[in-house]
């Protein structure tokens, strides 16, 4: 005969939405740091463009520049912040360079930047 659970389960819900939701964050911050972070900075303009939104994409461009790539990564982390569990975040940059950069057209950046952020920090948390 099966022993019945001594709490019951569904008061763990709270608990793991709460977890869900920051492991989500922590992801999202690390994405987006990687991506600034391997922006090439000719400008600026390119790193200011990252733009982060919860649910649905932002195709905005902005003619801001960035070459720290800090503003950037304030803007982000403070709509990362807003998730909730289960969220989907877009980091997204509309500027129509941004595929061929992706692509490797930048010395700055010849392997991309997406691609690499996303496939490094996906190997960090298998």
């Amino acid at each position: 005969m099966a022993k019945a659970w001594s709490i019951d389960p569904t008061l763990f819900v709270k608990q793991v939405e709460e977890d869900v939701c920051k492991q989500l964050r922590v992801i999202s911050i690390q994405l987006l740091n990687e991506i600034v972070m391997r922006s090439p900075v000719d400008t600026g303009r390119f790193r200011a463009n990252n733009h982060v939104s919860i649910g649905s994409p932002d195709f905005s461009v902005t003619a801001n520049t960035d070459k720290s790539g800090g503003p950037t990564l304030q803007q982000g982390s403070a709509v990362i912040a807003q998730g909730k569990p289960y969220s989907v975040i877009y980091i997204q940059n509309n500027l129509p360079y941004a595929e061929a950069l992706e692509n490797g057209h930048s010395k700055q950046a010849p392997t991309g930047l997406y691609a690499n952020a996303f496939n490094g920090i996906t190997r960090a948390y298998k």
